[in-house]
């Protein structure tokens, strides 16, 4: 099977400014260093960078990989997401039985994009129909009434130990032959099987502190790698 993946790139950003143009690490961009990313994979036939920015076509020009043009009203907080999924996988000019990895650039620090396509296609596809990235979530939480949702108080209360498994999707990556991304009008199938990843790798760029958290952490994930 055909292993494609599809960066999606808008020119603008509401919360943390131009941060997918703006320098993250070493004079590189987090849609730069994606790309890099995706590249040293080794795993996919194709690499495609959806957007409506000229930045984004210079890069895929640089690196070798196809840019496809995305109309500017399906760029902005507006649109429904559904709507954007569909149009940027119906772009796609692959076969619908294609495997397609969805890779967010707020997502740095996630590389692992080998064994995760390579665990998709060892899966029994009777029981899972693609892969999404998931970190465990091991706390006490709230809900909006203020009352205990996944424990209790009292001296029945538990060690975080023993509290129910629970997941956080990272939204690092989203892998689903291209028919099924069309059928659902989504990235994430009907039974995806949850590869884990750890905290780190989780980490998703959503506010400018985030984007320097992540700069903090890619960093020092190097530099431990470096140091190995």
């Amino acid at each position: 099977m055909k292993n494609v993946a599809v960066i999606p790139v808008k020119e603008s950003s509401e919360r943390v400014k131009d941060k997918n143009f703006r320098e993250f690490t070493d004079g590189l961009s987090i849609t730069e260093l994606k790309v890099r990313q995706l590249l040293e994979s080794g795993v996919y036939d194709e690499i495609y960078i959806s957007s409506d920015s000229e930045k984004a076509r210079e890069i895929a020009e640089e690196n070798g990989i196809i840019f496809i043009k995305r109309p500017v009203e399906l760029c902005n907080n507006v649109v429904s997401l559904s709507d954007v999924i569909f149009h940027v996988v119906s772009s796609l000019p692959v076969n619908d039985n294609t495997s397609v990895s969805w890779c967010h650039t707020t997502s740095p620090i996630f590389k692992n994009y080998k064994d995760a396509v390579e665990k998709y296609h060892a899966l029994d596809k009777n029981l899972y129909d693609g892969l999404v990235t998931v970190t465990d979530f091991n706390d006490f939480l709230l809900n909006d009434k203020g009352r205990p949702y996944n424990y209790n108080w009292g001296v029945w209360h538990e060690y975080s130990q023993y509290l129910d498994k629970l997941y956080m999707l990272t939204g690092a990556l989203f892998i689903a032959e291209k028919s099924e991304m069309l059928k659902n009008r989504y990235v994430i199938s009907r039974k995806p099987f949850m590869f884990g990843v750890s905290k780190v790798e989780s980490v998703d760029i959503d506010t400018e502190f985030d984007f320097e958290i992540a700069q903090i952490f890619y960093n020092k994930v190097r530099e431990a790698n470096a140091a190995d």
